[in-house]
């Protein structure tokens, strides 16, 4: 089998997975939950709101946090894998304990995220002290923690993406949205290699171009406009009473996932070349490792977040 092949078959199974799990996690919210659960522990409740998503997320986001310390123990720094780990885990499950437990306050995450921080900061110093040495202690501890803010920190706003919109709602608004960046990438793939002649940015990804670039952003775009008023009425509506209008919001909404999708895409790139790897592992085949597919919706998820509850909310 082509590596085309293997790619285009690894891409398809993946978001049918992906898509099936969403539209299980939106039928359960929609069918059991009557409201977010305030307070105490309600089995049904829990589970049914947002812990599909949350599972998903959060299980990519631990796979992503193996192979970035992975990448950085190939350099030669030592970051703790139990600790980066854990409390990436943190951040990324916070945003849905803290909307199970109090739905009217989503703005305190914000403090439990830095306590969470704080914390991790603190385990860091105490297992590196536990090691007798303090060569290269503070590059280690600073390892920990740009695995833990970079894999669980912006993972953690897929979440809260889905939580804070709510419901059905908010899985169709956290899936358009990882759609739309990936639209880029399979825009900017075929685009490439039917018409790509002159290289991005060579040193760091050779295979990029900026025929490709170009027809990433044309394809994000083209589906923002095109799929996006087929989002919940409320959400499409909220977006028209917005200052970004309609249907300019979804045009740039598309050039902002297209545009970080390629920094994602290129950020990843540079962890990849720094640690003398092509790939972040071998588990999806013709694809590479989990951080090859995470890449981009990972560095745009804050601004997926900022955009459908800040600026179109």
């Amino acid at each position: 089998m082509s590596v085309l092949l293997q790619r285009v078959t690894s891409g398809v199974v993946i978001g049918a997975s992906l898509l099936g799990a969403m539209i299980l996690d939106g039928w359960l919210a929609e069918r059991f939950v009557s409201e977010p659960p305030r307070g105490g522990f309600d089995v049904v409740a829990w589970l049914c709101n947002g812990a599909v998503s949350t599972f998903i997320i959060l299980a990519l986001a631990l796979m992503c946090a193996r192979e970035v310390t992975h990448f950085l123990r190939t350099t030669g720094y030592r970051p703790n894998r139990l600790v980066a780990q854990f409390f990436a885990a943190g951040l990324v499950v916070g945003p849905y304990l803290m909307f199970n437990l109090d739905p009217d306050t989503p703005w305190r995450y914000e403090s439990w995220g830095m306590l969470w921080i704080s914390l991790a900061l603190f385990m860091a110093l105490v297992l590196q002290a536990a090691r007798r040495g303090a060569e290269s202690a503070a590059v280690n501890v600073a390892a920990v923690l740009f695995v833990i803010v970079y894999v669980g920190g912006l993972a953690g706003y897929m979440t809260r993406l889905r939580m804070e919109i709510g419901g059905a709602a908010g899985v169709l608004v956290l899936f358009f949205s990882v759609f739309i960046v990936k639209a880029n990438d399979m825009g900017a793939f075929f685009t490439g290699r039917a018409f790509g002649k002159h290289k991005l940015i060579p040193w760091l990804s050779p295979k990029k171009t900026w025929e490709g670039f170009a027809g990433g952003l044309l394809a994000s775009v083209l589906m923002s406009v095109l799929i996006g008023p087929m989002l919940p009425e409320a959400v499409v509506e909220g977006l028209r009473a917005s200052p970004l209008g309609y249907p300019w919001g979804f045009i740039w909404f598309g050039l902002l996932m297209g545009l970080l999708s390629v920094a994602g895409d290129l950020a990843a790139s540079l962890l990849k070349r720094d640690a003398h790897m092509k790939d972040s592992g071998a588990v999806i085949p013709g694809m590479g490792g989990v951080l090859d597919i995470l890449d981009s919706p990972l560095l745009a998820a804050p601004a997926a977040w900022f955009f459908w509850t800040r600026l179109a909310g």
